[in-house]
């Protein structure tokens, strides 16, 4: 197939991932990015077997690995008492998935796919570029940015996150909305852990309309801590609104005291939040010569872990079935059948974790205890 270039809106995990997966598969790929500056905020991420073997296929997982933590033991623990009611080994994931299950620093994931894709065309991405609309025929696409400049190509491949602009233009009217859960995040370093943490290294701790889930990033060096709770209003948007130590503290007050310490032990502006919005499932992803991937297909809760791994299978399932069409609406239908079922499936599926994380009458069931894991996106079906 001669395919000219590939528009991606959009240069987060999920648009580096699909530049990354297309260009080792031959193809040309512009990625743009609304921000004056191309690099990636927030904490920590998993990142578990599914990913990985995409992530291994474009040639990072190793150092991935190497920069990130990778805990022996998965905790879940009574948020209350502190006292441990499961553990899951990560030796026995890896046994059993061929992977053991990552804790990543967002950055270092981001930052390799970045120089990945800077390595096999320097030029190819072109941050300063907010999208502001498209028009397509049969020849091809052409897209236009607030900056005043356009461009155009066989394909455009929206990755712009949860509130995506191009999914946005593509289905007006569809908009984002609140979905009752506040997010505090913050990074801690490791001196400032109270020791009994330390020492679990990483535990989920469930309450009734809240949650709090720690683990270690980039060796042990710094911890990642989030809170999620139930809440009946939220105005702001972003995702990195300032907080206080005092107002996390008061949200989870009833929480073990070495929890507690932890959340008073957050260094100053190190603490932000951010209110979780979302969106239904469509029941295409594909307009003509324009398909989308990651949470701008999918918009993904984070109560399974798999917000990133989703983004990272649907690049390379993306170029995958662009190496294996003869036509561009080939290659985006291939694409939307080998990942609409299982992208759509896992974004209910968060959201009913959520609310069994958050509800003691509610049977929990976790990405492994799902099967998410055993998937294989470099040998799937496409």
């Amino acid at each position: 197939m001669t395919i000219g270039k590939i528009i991606v809106v959009g240069a987060g995990i999920g648009g580096l991932a699909a530049a990354l997966a297309l260009q080792r598969r031959g193809f040309s790929v512009v990625v743009y990015e609304r921000a004056q500056e191309i690099r990636e905020i927030g904490a920590g991420l998993i990142v578990t077997s599914n990913a990985r073997r995409a992530l291994h296929n474009l040639g990072i997982d190793k150092a991935l690995e190497a920069a990130s933590s990778c805990v022996p033991v998965h905790h879940l623990c009574n948020y209350a008492t502190g006292a441990i009611e499961r553990a899951v080994q990560n030796d026995q994931i890896l046994r059993q998935y061929g992977m053991a299950t990552l804790q990543v620093h967002r950055a270092d994931l981001h930052g390799l796919l970045m120089e990945a894709v800077r390595d096999n065309d320097p030029g190819c991405l072109r941050p300063g570029h907010e999208f502001l609309g498209l028009e397509q025929d049969e020849a091809g696409v052409s897209v236009k940015f607030a900056n005043g400049t356009s461009d155009a190509g066989d394909v455009l491949v929206g990755a712009d996150g949860n509130a995506s602009a191009v999914r946005t233009f593509l289905f007006p009217g569809e908009a984002t909305k609140f979905n009752g859960q506040v997010a505090f995040r913050a990074l801690i370093p490791d001196e400032l852990v109270p020791a009994s943490l330390r020492q679990l290294q990483m535990a989920m701790n469930p309450a009734p309309k809240r949650y709090l889930l720690y683990y270690p990033l980039r060796g042990g060096r710094i911890m990642n801590l989030i809170g999620c709770g139930q809440t009946d209003s939220w105005e702001a948007e972003g995702w990195s609104i300032p907080a206080t130590n005092e107002e996390f503290a008061n949200a989870y007050s009833d929480f073990a005291p070495e929890l507690l310490a932890l959340i008073r032990n957050i260094p100053p502006g190190a603490l932000f939040k951010w209110g979780l919005r979302d969106r239904e499932p469509l029941e295409t992803w594909t307009v003509g010569r324009v398909t989308m991937l990651g949470d701008a297909a999918h918009p993904m809760t984070p109560f399974l872990g798999q917000g990133a791994c989703m983004a990272v299978e649907d690049a390379l399932l993306m170029g995958r079935a662009f190496a294996a069409s003869e036509t561009v609406h080939e290659a985006l239908r291939r694409y939307e059948a080998a990942r609409k079922t299982r992208g759509t499936n896992v974004q209910l599926w968060s959201r009913e974790e959520g609310l069994a994380l958050q509800d003691p009458n509610r049977t929990r069931r976790s990405a492994v205890d799902r099967g998410l894991l055993a998937y294989d996106p470099v040998a799937v079906p496409v």
